[in-house]
């Protein structure tokens, strides 16, 4: 199913016909499987629960939410996962809304200024212009290593709006290190930008991610600031899940198959086969190539891009805060450390208790253990800024990860135009969601968008099929 602008507007129609929900027919569990229980593959479920069908969704773990995770047991409840939710978010906020959970501003005290930390040398960031290590062309002196990538996308943003990210020509779709060079950058200068990129290597980056984001930024900032789900991220998920017929969510079942037949799709989770006329698959590209995967030979086009999506490599350390640091510099950090950026966790009165630190890209250590990294993060914190906190919780979204393989898709050069509008074709009967496959949005709201996708196809093509 091609989507245009016009054709994405016009899906909403397909919510005001009657119910076309197949009747199951014997041997078979349910009229769709939706594999993974992140916000694309709830978001499905209920609205085709809604519609009649009977889902059955299949989750590897024994938590709700995919990407969306609340730490509740530790200081501040932080986020290991999504968290702000931009005010042009309707899907995250109508669900939120429909089932009595509040979207709140964040806790008082946040602040943009930040310390840095580089080559040995502890300082606020607004020193940074006119450092004398600071190797950024004149027109980016006072930008910050994790802020200069974004000044100078932001001057030359291609994309008109949300939709023209797969629609400008292959000439933008560069990678960013490309980019930083043709804008002056030189090599040392990009190697600081490559520290804690949201990313994994400017080499590897395509621009258009980039200015997408920031096109998106543009939308939601003209409407105020981004807020967050009362109580946690993870409200949300449970909630949705909360509201399924008794029996849809089954959770510790780990897909190890799936094959694609011409009237239906079977998957095989944990010695159990299950069978429906549909299935949406929400899983991450990377949990897919680990499993046994057969598509029809029409359908093969989706396998390079389920075998080369790239998705970003991030580990976390999340600290409790014992004491403040012995200087007067602010909480928030870019350093050069292993421990790349540090981010102050703040209660509901303001009070930050407890730091996350957050590594990206080609800063993350696959083979440190959590002790290890627990102990890293401490001492770093110390030496650097007197410190004193406790490790409770390493995070990994890795490729280690056998349910993520990493936090979040990014697209690499030369990929969006052939690629982009095709991941989101259904291989027979099996349909793709999950952020990943967005094409508006990105991150929470882009799960929520991709998952309402395949439930309004899954319904037009039930529909088809019962009219012939």
């Amino acid at each position: 199913m091609q989507l245009t602008r016009r054709d994405f507007v016009a899906l909403g129609s397909l919510a005001l016909t009657a119910s076309c929900a197949p009747s199951i027919r014997p041997g078979q569990d349910a009229d769709v499987l939706i594999l993974g229980a992140g916000l694309a593959g709830l978001h499905a479920a209920r609205m085709l629960e809604t519609d009649g069908f009977k889902v059955v969704v299949l989750e590897a773990s024994e938590r709700i939410g995919g990407r969306m995770w609340t730490l509740d047991d530790l200081p501040g409840r932080p986020e290991a996962g999504g968290q702000q939710v931009g005010q042009s978010y309707a899907r995250i906020r109508s669900t939120a809304l429909d089932l009595g959970l509040k979207v709140v501003p964040p806790p008082p005290g946040r602040s943009r200024d930040k310390t840095m930390v580089l080559n040995g040398r502890t300082f606020d960031a607004r020193e940074w212009a006119l450092a004398p290590d600071n190797p950024f062309p004149e027109d980016f002196k006072r930008a910050t290593p994790d802020t200069a990538l974004f000044m100078a996308a932001a001057r030359q943003n291609p994309l008109v709006d949300q939709y023209a990210w797969r629609e400008v020509g292959e000439e933008f779709d560069i990678s960013a290190d490309a980019f930083l060079e043709a804008a002056g950058f030189d090599a040392a200068s990009r190697g600081l930008c490559n520290i804690a990129l949201n990313a994994n290597e400017l080499s590897t980056y395509s621009m258009l991610n980039l200015w997408r984001t920031l096109a998106l930024f543009s939308l939601d900032s003209a409407s105020g600031p981004s807020e967050e789900i009362e109580g946690g991220s993870q409200r949300l998920p449970e909630a949705m899940a909360a509201s399924l017929s008794e029996g849809a969510l089954q959770t510790g079942r780990t897909v190890s198959a799936i094959q694609v037949k011409a009237d239906g799709v079977e998957v095989y989770a944990d010695g159990q086969t299950y069978r429906a006329p549909f299935a949406i698959s929400t899983l991450p590209f990377p949990v897919l190539r680990q499993l046994d995967f057969e598509l029809p030979d029409s359908t093969a086009p989706i396998q390079p891009i389920i075998d080369q999506m790239s998705y970003t490599q991030i580990q976390q350390v999340h600290l409790e805060l014992e004491s403040s640091p012995t200087d007067d510099l602010p909480l928030m950090m870019w350093t050069d450390t292993p421990i790349e950026r540090v981010f102050p966790v703040r209660n509901g009165s303001g009070e930050t208790v407890a730091l996350t630190c957050w590594i990206n890209g080609t800063g993350i250590r696959r083979t440190t253990s959590d002790g290890d990294w627990k102990a890293l993060a401490e001492q770093t914190l110390a030496d650097t800024r007197g410190i004193k906190a406790k490790a409770h919780k390493v995070v990994r979204w890795d490729q280690d990860q056998t349910l993520s393989g990493g936090a979040y898709m990014h697209w690499a050069p030369g990929q969006i135009q052939p690629w982009a509008e095709r991941v989101t074709h259904p291989a027979g009967r099996l349909h793709f969601a999950g952020e990943h496959t967005s094409y508006l949005h990105t991150g929470m709201e882009g799960a929520m968008e991709s998952g309402e996708r395949a439930a309004y196809a899954i319904m037009e093509a039930a529909a088809g099929a019962a009219a012939s």
